[in-house]
């Protein structure tokens, strides 16, 4: 396993892996994707490499449907499952045969675990909330006889998660810090503001922020 800083989590169609190097132009960086291997090389100003490989992949990707993109804080490739549904345990490393190869992922919105990392002692499980506000959006539909997908929340939580998948660690510490102190009231992706004390809870106009049992 490489020592460069990476993450990766996935869906039931894709493994998406986030290799941490900064600044990299794309014209510095050669990808070389194989079916059971990747390669990244980038080439330093001081005219040095680095170089980033996974070998073997746990599982066959499709390359031809696979992709990267250079970000400021990141590479971050999107890799195609070769079979559809099965859950991989690890990214790299033979786990073809035995039990894990029999394994499938189900549906993906309730095996899917992306519980992001953060500078917070405290770790949130933004798959868990966002499904946590759908459930409550669909008990309130249900119980005035509307469409639970009608009104624009589906589409702000599908924006967070790209969001938050996009930002830096800074970035990210902010949204943690600002949504768990402000109880759910402010999200914001300003550290080098949020890191300056307590973010308040702001309630929407005419409501008011009580204490819990209060």
């Amino acid at each position: 396993m490489s020592k460069i800083r990476h993450e990766w989590y996935q869906t039931e169609t894709e493994v998406v892996l986030s290799v941490f190097i900064r600044n990299v132009k794309p014209e510095d960086l050669t990808l070389d994707l194989q079916e059971r291997s990747l390669s990244l090389n980038i080439k330093l100003p001081t005219g040095s490499d680095v170089v980033f490989d996974l070998d073997p992949l746990a599982h066959p990707i499709d390359v031809q449907q696979s992709s990267h993109r250079v970000l400021a804080p990141k590479i971050e490739l999107k890799l195609i499952k070769k079979v559809q549904g099965i859950k991989w345990s690890k990214i790299e490393g033979d786990e073809e045969t035995g039990a894990a190869a029999g394994a499938t992922m189900g549906p993906i919105t309730e095996k899917t675990d992306h519980s992001y990392p953060s500078s917070s002692k405290k770790r949130t499980n933004w798959d868990a909330l966002v499904k946590s506000d759908a459930d409550e959006e669909k008990a309130a539909a249900d119980a005035h006889g509307k469409d639970p997908n009608a009104g624009g929340d589906k589409a702000l939580n599908e924006l967070f998660q790209k969001l938050y998948a996009d930002a830096s660690d800074e970035q990210r510490r902010a949204m943690v810090k600002s949504y768990q102190e402000s109880n759910g009231t402010s999200l914001s992706t300003n550290w080098d503001e949020v890191k300056k004390g307590k973010v308040e809870t702001h309630p929407p106009d005419s409501m008011v922020a009580k204490k819990w049992g209060a």
